[in-house]
Parts: C-alpha cells; structure tokens; sequence
C-alpha cells in the first residue's frame, strides 16, 4: 500500500472546536504509553486465544476480567459473546441490567471487533496462536486498544458524570462472518442507553504508524449466498440415467458471471465471486448434489437488490433448463458502509488533536465489507483506518495472511484516539 499512497499529499485534519480540545487535552498518547507494555500483554494473549465467529468464550472472558479489574460495570449480548460495557453518568444503572437513557445523559459508543480467522497462522511471532486460528485481520489490536481507552476514560469518569454523558464500549464478536453487529443489535446493543453516535478503527497491517484513512461510502455492501443444485446421482458409465448437478453448476457459475459483463454498467463498482464449487467425491461417480458459495458486492443500494433478484432468477432458471431444482440461502446480507459527514468530520478532529503528527488521507473506498455498517445504518458513525505496519518491510503482508504481523506500538495511539473521540464529541454535544 506505501506505493500506492505515495502519489498522495496527506491533508490537515479539521480542527476539533476549542471545547473539543479542552476536554482532550494534550496527554492521552503520553498517559497510554506510559502502560503500553500491559497493552502489549494484553494483545499478546487476546493473540494467542483466537476464535471465530459469535462463539467467543475465552475472548469474551479476559475482556471481562479486564473491565472487572477496572471496576467497569459490564453485560453480555449474543450468548455471552459480546461484551457491552458502561463509563460516566449510565454506569450506575447497569448494575440493574439496564439504563435508560435519561440517565445516561449524552451516549457515544467504541466499538472494537474481536473475532479470529480459520487461518493457520505463519507469522513466526512468539505469541502467534497453534490452534489453527488466527487473528490475522488485527481484531486482537481492535479489543486491545479499546481496553486502552476504557482504562484512559475510567480515570476520567467523574468528568463524564459531571457532564452527564456515557461512553458505552462494544467489544463485538462476528465481524468477519457478518453476524456479530446484527446480533447484538438484536439482543438490544443500540438501548439501555441508546447511543447517539459510534466510532470504530480498523488496523491495516500494510500501512505506516500515524497514517489515518477516511471516506464514505468507505466499504462495500455484500451479498453472500449458498446455491445447491439437486441433481441424481449413478454411475460414470451411465450419465443418460443420471441427472448431473455438476454441469448444471457449471452452467449456473458462467450465467452469474455474465451478469456483470451484461446487465451491470461499466462505471459502477459491482464483484461477483464464486469461490466454493463443490460436487462428487470420486471420479466415476456423478453425485447427487453440487453446492455453489460466492459473494455479491456493491456501493448501490438499489443495484445490489436488483442483482440479488436477477441471481435467482438466473440459478432457477438455469436449474430447470438442466433438471437440477435449486435452493438459494442467504448467507450474509450488509449494507454498505456509508458513515454521516459531521460525525466523521468531527472524529478527524479529534484524532488529530491527539495524533498530531498524523497524516491523513480521504481514500478509504474498497470492495471489503464490515458489519459495522448496521450499527452506521441506524445512529451517526465515523470509521477510520489506521495504519499498524511493523518496521520491517519485508514482513508487510495483508490482512488475512498467515503471515500478516502488526505493530504493538500502535495501541497506545489508538487507545488515545478511541478516548479522544470519545471525550470530543461529549464536549461537543453538552
């Protein structure tokens, strides 16, 4: 990504109004540094537990053990794997299991991602994980640095009830399945109290410290489906008494691609992606099924509900003209992340007036999809990109990688501007 930037003149963040600045103040990153060893720890062996999903039971543990230990009063959404805390005027309530946003005053809400990957990690880290997982998108750099900032706000919550204002924390499971926000949103995240607003950061393992990217929409809706074709199985020497799902998926994965190339304008941004293909366990044998996943994503709203009609209409089409009757299951259904300009404006502000030396830049526009988008879909959110590049440029790999790495020394900057954003637009909305 460094070259890619490269071209690019970072710009000045907006300034964050005076009383922004007043209630930051100018040593949050010193006062984060100065325990950024136990953030190390901390990640190190949220690092080293990764796992996937809405299922996080040691995850969701440890975080709680650490709010526990700095006596913030917490619940759990989404069978215990999420874990909500409160900071300021609406932790008192929480002890009851609930608080009404009378009491909470003015809400804004953290949010950190915490769930794993299916990927056997090759990082060579001391701390890397063996349990054929990992956290190899930075979700561990996420709840780590959000643990930083519930420890900065904590010491700061006399200010925050003085204010009548909460800082809800969201440490959220399911990012990378797209299940957790909407989950949690089910089991009531978004009451007791209400928020009026949300910020969330992502870690970019190819990025510089300090490098800070924005945009809106800053990530694609997706569409993620399940086609199984039932066909009829027998045997390799006898397809005319057989009705073959394989070629029937075949014919299903060519008709799908030619929706992009024919029924999708060139200018828009649409990828359609195919990529499980599963049929027959042995060469003889032509079997009863054939099983297609794949991806739809886009910026149009409109676009991507039209596609979605056409991709059934298409696999039912295809499946009777072969003989092979066809399910569709959704198997993720996101929006795109379309963030509100104040907000986002507002948030650069406050980054900056804690990061000052950070360079940012309006270029956060890509294909990938986030969950948060439901939470940004219903309240006013920000949500920015940072950059957590180890030194070594030789070990930039990408998210998702076995061997992606990420920089310890961004915790502390990012503990600072989660407190930072938090503290702003509580001065900003008394």
């Amino acid at each position: 990504m460094a070259s890619a930037l490269s071209d690019f003149q970072p710009q000045p963040s907006p300034q964050a109004t005076a009383a922004a600045q007043a209630a930051i103040g100018d040593g949050l990153v010193a006062e984060a540094q100065a325990f950024a060893d136990e953030l190390a720890a901390w990640r190190h062996d949220l690092h080293q537990m990764p796992e996937l999903g809405n299922n996080l039971p040691q995850t969701s543990a440890y975080i709680q053990a650490r709010l526990d230990e700095m006596d913030i009063p917490h619940t759990t959404l989404v069978d215990g794997s999420c874990v909500v805390g409160l900071i300021g005027a609406g932790a008192a309530a929480q002890g009851n299991g609930t608080c009404k946003d009378e009491q909470a005053g003015t809400v804004v809400m953290l949010r950190g991602d915490m769930d794993a990957l299916p990927v056997v990690e090759e990082s060579g880290e001391p701390f890397a994980s063996t349990n054929g997982c990992m956290h190899a998108c930075g979700h561990d750099m996420h709840a780590t640095a959000l643990l930083g900032a519930a420890r900065l706000l904590k010491a700061r919550e006399a200010e925050l009830v003085e204010a009548n204002a909460t800082v809800k924390l969201l440490f959220q499971p399911g990012e990378e399945t797209f299940g957790g926000a909407r989950a949690a949103i089910a089991d009531g995240l978004l009451q007791n109290p209400r928020p009026q607003a949300a910020f969330a950061m992502h870690v970019n393992s190819q990025s510089p410290l300090g490098l800070v990217l924005y945009g809106s929409p800053a990530l694609s809706g997706v569409y993620g489906f399940r086609i199984t074709l039932q066909g009829k199985g027998g045997h390799g020497s006898s397809p005319e008494i057989c009705i073959d799902p394989i070629t029937a998926g075949v014919h299903v994965h060519l008709a799908l691609q030619e929706l992009i190339s024919r029924e999708v304008p060139a200018a828009k941004e649409v990828a359609l992606t195919v990529g499980k293909f599963a049929g027959g366990l042995a060469a003889n044998v032509i079997p009863d099924t054939c099983v297609l996943e794949g991806t739809l994503r886009g910026f149009d709203v409109e676009l991507m509900a039209h596609l979605k009609t056409r991709i059934a209409e298409v696999v039912n089409g295809v499946a009777t003209t072969y003989r092979t009757p066809a399910t569709i299951e959704t198997l993720s259904d996101v929006p795109p992340l379309v963030l509100d300009s104040d907000m986002t404006q507002a948030s650069l502000g406050y980054v900056g007036a804690v990061l000052p030396k950070a360079a940012f830049l309006p270029l956060f526009h890509a294909m990938a999809s986030e969950d948060f988008a439901l939470i940004s879909s219903k309240i006013p959110s920000a949500y920015f990109t940072v950059g957590a590049a180890v030194t070594d440029t030789d070990e930039h790999f990408a998210q998702h990688h076995p061997k992606a790495r990420f920089n310890d020394a961004e915790l502390p900057l990012g503990a600072a501007a989660y407190t930072a954003v938090a503290l702003g637009y509580i001065a900003d909305h008394r």
